[in-house]
């Protein structure tokens, strides 16, 4: 697969984001040339980075985002400075124009997902801020994004949470929610809703900013998951958001939801890995064992109520892969580890030489979508494999669970 990813770099990507472009096939390939110990895919690698470079200075990021912007493309370019400090001039320039980017405002009546998620908003921003600081200076930027965060979390006058989102604000490209959620929603998943803002703060907190508050913040938004929760003969779950009540605004917990797919962005998979993270900062035993009960629900779930059977990473098998790797990596339980192993070998199955990639995506049953980058292609697939293999390699998932692997020494 990494043939492939070295074969499609001249031709193929071209987008400057991590999530879907060339910094994500970059981050892959510069990781398969540790593992694999084939110099040839770092210099494939760099070639990349070198034409996403180009492109930025041609054309700059109007998004900030972590996976569709200048916090992404900056994650990538400290991976290669950690490596090779001829990058790190580089590194210091895309760092000063995030640090330009600066954090919306809190706006009173709701806010957008992007304005604070983990794939366009603050809490990827921090993530990238806080890994990219142990390389270059990011001036004050950590301690804006943490105030950012705290406020939207906070509850305004009424009691509505501030990270609400009025259908006013709901994403152009997804016209489904006016009908699904009629008077606004919480979002639930990982990629677009609080597990994501959780998992940024835990991050702060392990980086020692913002003092108690945040971790108390922490605490505090692991204990609304865990109320929000679906109980089930099987085990917990998560909805993939929450209505809210056409008149208070405030969320509605009804028996009625159904647990949303069983991957990274949406699902008890991507609950779970910030509630473990939540609990090693936090202390709270209830965290982590709700997060392994989710887990080992989402295993006994059938495959047909999964409804994650692409091989990729935002919401197939590969997710999955990485969040057991990192389960087990944490807990050292050896359901965990079997875990990895079955998806492993379930994801496997799904390779196929025709494909250009070797894996195709499946955004929907029976139709294939051929792409190389991080989230919903190949690069994505290879990392997880990768860090299944090897232990170093498996850190490439900070950028996916906005945490450190190694929470042990919090």
């Amino acid at each position: 697969m990494a043939d492939r990813l070295t074969a499609a770099a001249p031709s193929d990507g071209g987008r400057v984001n991590l999530g879907s472009g060339d910094p994500g096939i970059a981050l892959a390939l510069l990781h398969a040339s540790e593992v694999l110990e084939e110099e040839r895919f770092l210099k494939a690698g760099q070639a990349v980075l070198r034409r996403a470079a180009k492109a930025t200075a041609a054309d700059p990021l109007k998004s900030a985002g972590l996976f569709t912007g200048t916090a992404g493309f900056m994650w990538v370019m400290a991976e290669f400075a950690r490596r090779e400090p001829r990058y790190l001039p580089s590194l210091r320039g895309v760092a000063e124009r995030l640090n330009e980017q600066a954090p919306p405002a809190v706006a009173r009546g709701g806010a957008a997902f992007g304005e604070h998620d983990a794939i366009n908003g603050a809490a990827g921003r921090l993530a990238a801020v806080l890994k990219v600081s142990e390389t270059v200076s990011c001036g004050d930027a950590a301690d804006g994004l943490v105030a950012y965060l705290l406020e939207v979390t906070e509850p305004d006058d009424d009691g509505v949470p501030n990270w609400y989102c009025p259908p006013r604000l709901y994403p152009r490209a997804a016209p489904w929610l006016q009908d699904q959620f009629p008077d606004g929603m919480y979002n639930l998943g990982f990629s677009h809703g609080l597990p994501g803002i959780l998992a940024a703060l835990t991050l702060a907190a392990a980086a020692g900013i913002g003092g108690a508050k945040v971790t108390d913040r922490v605490g505090e938004l692991a204990e609304w998951l865990a109320a929000c929760r679906l109980d089930g003969a099987d085990g917990p779950s998560w909805a993939g958001a929450l209505q809210a009540d056409p008149g208070s605004r405030l969320p509605v917990r009804d028996a009625g939801q159904v647990p949303a797919r069983t991957a990274w962005c949406y699902g008890a998979p991507g609950v779970a890995a910030a509630l473990f993270s939540a609990s090693a900062v936090s202390g709270d035993s209830g965290s982590r064992d709700l997060a392994v009960a989710a887990l080992e629900r989402v295993q006994n779930t059938p495959d047909a109520e999964r409804h994650a059977f692409a091989p990729t990473l935002c919401h197939g098998l590969a997710g999955l892969l990485a969040v057991y790797t990192r389960a087990y990596a944490q807990t050292g339980d050896p359901g965990f580890r079997q875990m990895r192993d079955d998806t492993r070998a379930r994801l496997c199955l799904l390779a196929a030489e025709d494909h250009p990639y070797v894996f195709a995506d499946e955004p929907e049953p029976n139709r294939l979508s051929h792409d190389a980058g991080l989230l919903e292609g190949a690069a994505g697939v290879l990392l997880a494999l990768l860090g299944t293999v090897s232990p170093e390699a498996s850190r490439w998932d900070e950028v996916l669970f906005l945490t450190p692997r190694d929470l042990s020494a919090i």
